[in-house]
């Protein structure tokens, strides 16, 4: 009977850690160490966003956020962790989104968050010598 017992704990034990393995934490969503080289090697920019009174918008409202290509109303619209990831700049330790080279590289994006606003920009890190973006969010 003992025997039985400790094989049923076993097989819990294993199917808990089975599906804690696949859960989605929060280190699916969040960069917390990035390094300037890592992002250059990586080809990655980072994007804070502020509100139309200047106050950077925090990662709740981040994460609310849509993002779209070339046009606000009907582009393809990007996943959390799936296309871009929230995380803090290397420099200033603010939140914004980590973005891929085959999400923003030659394209516009549309940033809208609801009830606040939104914003276009296109990305060039080139002309503005840093991988660090600041884009205000407005109506």
């Amino acid at each position: 009977m003992r025997k039985k017992s400790l094989l049923e704990f076993i097989l819990v034990l294993v199917v808990t850690f089975g599906f804690a393995s696949n859960s989605n934490a929060g280190s699916e969503r969040m960069i917390m160490n990035m390094t300037a080289e890592g992002m250059e090697q990586s080809n990655l920019i980072h994007v804070r966003f502020l509100n139309a009174h200047g106050k950077e918008l925090g990662s709740d409202v981040i994460k609310r956020m849509v993002i779209r290509d070339q046009d606000c109303s009907s582009g393809h619209i990007y996943k959390i962790a799936r296309d871009y990831k929230i995380g803090y700049a290397v420099d200033n330790m603010l939140v914004g989104v980590y973005l891929p080279p085959w999400l923003w590289e030659k394209k516009p994006l549309c940033f809208s968050v609801p009830q606040l606003g939104m914003a276009e920009q296109t990305f060039d890190p080139s002309t503005s010598k840093s991988r660090n973006f600041s884009i205000t969010v407005a109506p």
